[in-house]
């Protein structure tokens, strides 16, 4: 049982090494699969699963974090508007209130408006909210109204937003089986396979 801690232990950091924080269940686990050696490669099944989706998730949220910005730099931007500033105060206001990298984006666009015109950094600009950029750019072009170019990128992008999230709600059910089948899995045979070789070695005696 001592052994089987101290592998426990070793196993577990070398998991916090390879992929960062493994959490609570990273000693549990490597505990359980050095005393049980059947249940070994579902429970490294499910650890090797469970950091992949702490991946996956790390990085979707990053993407919805800076989706999100390049919203409300649009509604930040609208609201500057509505209070008479120009298209490019108004983006700039809006920019200094938003971290990178929508900041750097606009900070681009001004550098670059003051060499080209706004209507031409607009139409080069590219990024997160580049499709701000461009209606902006076309409105100021027609002669439309800016404001309402504005406002229609943010519905826009806010139904995209709900469209994005309603279908990750229909996924979840078929992303969730593998994992399931991985906690079902071990207990399973532990009924089954353990079960049978008890019962086996009472009627051999041992």
């Amino acid at each position: 049982m001592m052994l089987a801690t101290v592998v426990a232990l070793a196993g577990s950091s070398v998991l916090r090494r390879q992929y960062g924080r493994a959490g609570w269940w990273a000693i549990p686990a490597v505990f359980v699969a050095v005393v049980f050696p059947l249940a070994a490669f579902p429970i490294a099944g499910m650890v090797l699963v469970a950091v992949q989706a702490r991946r996956l998730r790390l990085v979707r949220a990053a993407r919805v974090r800076v989706e999100f910005d390049a919203i409300a730099l649009g509604e930040l931007t609208a609201l500057g508007l509505t209070s008479g500033l120009t298209f490019m105060a108004a983006l700039e206001r809006a920019g200094d209130e938003l971290g990178p990298p929508l900041r750097d984006e606009v900070d681009g666009i001004r550098r670059r408006s003051r060499h080209v015109g706004a209507a031409a950094a607009l139409e080069q600009a590219d990024g997160v909210a580049q499709r701000l950029y461009l209606l902006a750019a076309r409105a100021t072009i027609t002669g439309a109204p800016v404001a309402d170019a504005v406002r229609a990128y943010v519905v826009a992008e806010r139904d995209v937003q709900r469209a994005t999230a309603l279908a990750a709600a229909r996924r979840l059910p078929v992303q969730l089986l593998l994992p399931l089948a991985l906690l079902i899995l071990p207990g399973f045979m532990v009924l089954t396979v353990g079960t049978a070789l008890v019962g086996a070695a009472q009627r051999l005696g041992l």
